[in-house]
């Protein structure tokens, strides 16, 4: 088969340069011209681990629902995802993930599950449903058979949670502190043994407390990987550069929920009923953040606005997070990779996005 070609500044966390991509479903040959008069970027596609939904659908509405937001979000340049639950019952849960594998395909971006919740602190939900669980090997194995589950947030302090966390790592299921009360001590127990992420950085977790530490605290002193929201309301640019200065593999996440893409007003995803007003989401008549609205091309921006370089931006929204998951297949523009990448134009808005090879927005 003739490999399809494109040229522009390639960038990738590590290093930028002016060349050309030979691919087809994988990237076959990369090589560095010396033409400098393009205006095209090529960077990877956006992986994004922590999503809910987005124009009009949500995960938890069902294998439908999870495609069309899927696929809304492939649109805007995220080309892997993770299609994330809400804290909820096994029932709705495993009703919202009946037949999830069968979505996986080659020009899906979806790659599997992740569970937030329902093993998080009922004193720490955040806009999560009160529909909290002790530790349940059962309520997993039964998930497992209809989803690919990558990744899972719980509270490491809860009873029980010892055993069940070398259950799910037996079970190749990624762990991620959230939603947790736990001190800096509970969480370093933990990342001593195992790969550990945190959820939503610095929102519903115990906090840096200079004489009682916390999860944020064992994140920033010790952490390895994170996911952050970039969207400019959950975190403020400042706390941004702090954690990106102190956890090596930092990764940005929508935590998007279904109102992303629509109008403002009012709403009700998974019963809950929440207001849309620009760029942020709340609960009905609250200030309690609610997720966030923005996706990943619109957090990849936000990163350079607050003076991240392009490189660090690439790393923040694809390459991080490939690693988290150990996946050597996405996240970085090189032979043998998955042709997943986007073409920004100088205003590094989206001109074209690859998905296996194949151009998804003509």
């Amino acid at each position: 088969m003739k490999a399809n070609k494109i040229s522009g500044m390639i960038v990738n966390f590590d290093q930028s340069f002016f060349g050309e991509i030979s691919f087809n479903e994988k990237i076959e040959n990369i090589e560095e011209i010396s033409n400098q008069e393009s205006e095209l970027f090529i960077i990877p596609g956006f992986v994004d681990l922590h999503c809910h939904g987005g124009g009009g659908f949500d995960t938890m509405q069902g294998k439908d629902a999870i495609k069309s937001m899927s696929e809304y979000h492939l649109n805007n340049g995220t080309t892997s995802l993770l299609a994330t639950t809400w804290t909820s019952t096994f029932e709705k849960t495993h009703g919202a993930l009946k037949d999830f594998n069968s979505l996986i395909s080659e020009n899906s971006n979806l790659l599997g599950v992740h569970l937030e919740g329902p093993f998080i602190n009922p004193k720490k939900l955040g806009a999560q449903p009160a529909l909290t669980q002790i530790p349940s090997e059962d309520f997993i194995n039964e998930i497992i058979k209809e989803a690919n589950v990558k990744t899972i947030t719980l509270a490491p302090e809860i009873e029980g949670m010892e055993e069940f966390i070398a259950f799910l790592y037996e079970k190749n299921i990624n762990l991620q502190f959230g939603h947790t009360l736990a001190t800096s001590k509970c969480c370093e127990k933990f990342l001593d043994k195992y790969k550990v992420s945190f959820t939503h950085l610095y929102n519903a977790m115990s906090d840096n407390n200079h004489r009682n530490p916390g999860v944020l605290a064992a994140a920033l002193s010790k952490g390895m990987f994170a996911e952050i929201i970039c969207d400019l309301h959950h975190v403020s640019k400042e706390a941004i550069h702090i954690a990106k200065k102190c956890i090596p593999h930092l990764y940005a996440i929508t935590d998007s929920i279904g109102a992303s893409g629509l109008a403002d007003g009012d709403y009700k995803f998974d019963k809950v009923g929440i207001t849309k007003k620009g760029k942020q989401i709340t609960l009905k008549d609250s200030e309690t953040l609610a997720g966030s609205i923005i996706t990943m091309h619109e957090t990849f921006l936000n990163l350079l606005k607050i003076g991240i370089s392009i490189e660090d931006a690439v790393k923040m929204t694809s390459y991080s997070a490939s690693r988290f998951l150990n996946d050597n297949t996405i996240g970085y523009i090189k032979e043998g990779y998955k042709s997943n990448f986007i073409v920004l134009n100088k205003d590094y808005n989206i001109e074209q996005i690859y998905i296996n090879g194949s151009l998804i927005n003509e």
